[in-house]
């Protein structure tokens, strides 16, 4: 529980208690009268709502997040503190029931009120008053209400997203001018997209992806000067995106994945573009070649057209593209450079394939380089410029028609975490320089014509046998083939060299018994050519050994027939 020496500062005017192990009881009374901002996150003071919360009635700014709260919340109270509020934070409970219908904010104070994360449900509560509203993660059903412009004109942030709404996107909504950011994602919306933003000069984020809408993307888009960030995707509109986006001179984040968009990549892309950092196009159907245009936009560092039927090679330029270069440092700069004033930012959120699995990054995460071209119709070559790519993160060219080697220098991609060329014709040895990636934690080189023996340093130790399978001429570990016994690529050669070493062998056992019969030969006979008194002495011995021998002969002779001889008597 909270210390007793807390409750002595009389005076005290704001309390922060913030992940700690407190618990904070219902029946704790403070005798703080003039308390204008509590802040308590991360400590237990649910699972009721905290009544002790009445006897502060200066308060101003309350944050109760992640507080273990759940059931309902006191409507009467909140309406009659909404009056004084700047800041009211109640996200990452479990408080259900119903959104309360009335509210008393007072526009003067610019209020933030934020109920995301909950399990509160009803319609679109329209408070009046509210600059930014915060109502994602909940059970909100529904349409968007008509007269959301008329109620809420105020608004600057608005976020719905990850609700059941549904229904179609008021034109109304243009009415609200002062509207920087909408996010409607993960919702049921349907048809066509309005240009509800023609009234908004300030509008910079617009985010109604995962939801059903249908048709094409209206040209007046890219009228909005201070607008950076597009997420349309998961939906179901189709248009040619080659003539789409003109003079989007200030977007830098474009995602449309998993649509039905078709074509080719945007026309000058450089000019219309300028400032792309971030392309995501996964999951469509467009058509053509990577233009060699794209690699000079200075900023691009998340390339996704995987999923497509894009054709032709790699271009090398990408190798030169400034943005791949640059370290994840910069972008983590650049994240929370493009932040919100107030409490509660935009969420970013983009959604990669990486490593197999969908990964999301949220805007407490930077999304590191990334290069994904897979399951399209790409062949030739990997460029031996995108070695130049030193802080890319992740790299996805499989299901291709890729041939030829990984480039010999690919050991220079120092930051590269995730790599997988599988599906292609590639062929050759795996380089060693891949053995100086140490950040590598995820290798996919499967279904290819790769040859030799697989690398053992570093953090090749760590991966499986899935990474390589389907590449006949590989060897080492984690494959069950030998390299001693067996070098791939080139199994009839060593066959026939080893049949060759066993003849060698042989050829020389003969040469080697036949030269020492040869030697010891000449040794006896020749001496006895050569020495006069050696060759007589061993003639006479060999004569008396005659001699004797017959005379050893003819004894045993005749007392075998004498022995006949007997027998027959």
């Amino acid at each position: 529980t909270i210390p007793e020496s807390i409750g002595q500062l009389t005076n005290l005017y704001s309390l922060n208690l913030l992940q700690n192990y407190w618990e904070v009881t219902n029946d704790w009374a403070p005798p703080f009268k003039n308390l204008f901002h509590v802040e308590i996150s991360g400590c237990q003071v649910g699972p009721t709502f905290p009544y002790w919360l009445r006897n502060l009635k200066s308060l101003n700014e309350i944050i109760l997040q992640n507080a273990g709260i759940s059931g309902e919340t006191p409507h009467w109270w909140l309406y009659n503190m909404s009056s004084q509020i700047l800041h009211l934070d109640l996200s990452h409970n479990k408080i259900s029931g119903y959104f309360p219908k009335a509210m008393n904010f007072t526009s003067s104070n610019s209020p933030t009120v934020d109920f995301s994360f909950n399990k509160l449900k009803g319609s679109v509560p329209l408070w009046s008053g509210v600059s930014a509203l915060y109502l994602r993660n909940n059970l909100l059903s529904g349409t968007l209400p008509t007269n959301v412009s008329k109620e809420m004109s105020d608004l600057r942030y608005l976020d719905l997203s990850n609700n059941y709404l549904n229904g179609r996107i008021p034109l109304s909504l243009n009415r609200i001018q002062n509207l920087s950011y909408l996010d409607l994602s993960n919702n049921y919306l349907i048809g066509e997209i309005p240009e509800f933003w023609m009234g908004m000069q300030s509008l910079q984020i617009i985010d109604l992806s995962n939801n059903s809408l249908s048709g094409g993307i209206p040209t007046s888009i890219c009228s909005r000067p201070l607008l950076f960030i597009l997420e349309l995707s998961d939906n179901n509109l189709s248009a040619d995106l080659s003539s789409a986006f003109q003079n989007c001179t200030g977007l830098k984040t474009l995602s449309l994945e998993n649509n039905m968009f078709f074509g080719s990549l945007p026309n000058e892309i450089t000019k219309n573009l300028p400032l792309l950092a971030e392309l995501l196009l996964r999951g469509n159907s467009l058509t053509g070649s990577i233009p060699e245009e794209l690699c000079r936009l200075p900023f691009l560092h998340v390339l996704v057209l995987a999923e497509n039927n894009i054709s032709g090679s790699i271009p090398s330029c990408l190798g030169d593209v400034h943005g791949f270069k640059l370290p994840q440092t910069y972008f983590i700069y650049l994240m929370y450079s493009l932040g919100f004033t107030g409490y509660v930012p935009y969420t970013r959120h983009i959604e990669l394939v990486l490593k197999g699995r969908i990964i999301k990054y949220l805007n407490q995460s930077p999304v590191q380089s990334i290069i994904d071209l897979s399951k399209n119709n790409l062949s030739g070559q990997i460029p031996e410029k995108i070695t130049q790519l030193i802080h890319l993160g992740a790299m996805n060219l499989s299901w291709n028609h890729l041939t030829g080697g990984i480039p010999d220098n690919i050991g220079l991609l120092t930051d590269l975490e995730s790599l997988d060329l599988s599906h292609n014709h590639l062929s050759g040895p795996i380089p060693p320089s891949m053995a100086s990636m140490s950040f590598l934690s995820d290798l996919n080189l499967s279904y290819n014509n790769f040859s030799g023996q697989i690398p053992v340093a570093n953090q090749f130790g760590t991966f499986n046998e899935l990474s390589y399978v389907g590449n006949v001429g590989l060897c080492g570990h984690p494959l069950p083939t030998n390299c001693s016994s067996y070098i791939p690529g080139n199994g009839e050669h060593d066959r026939k060299r080893e049949d060759g070493d066993d003849d060698s062998e042989r050829l020389g056992l003969y040469a080697s018994i036949a030269a020492g019969y040869i030697t010891g030969f000449w040794i006896v006979c020749g001496s006895l050519v050569l020495k006069r008194s050696w060759r007589h002495a061993y003639f006479n011995f060999v004569y008396n050994m005659r001699d004797k021998l017959l005379v050893l002969m003819a004894v045993n002779l005749a007392r075998l027939k004498r022995g006949f001889g007997f027998e027959r008597n």
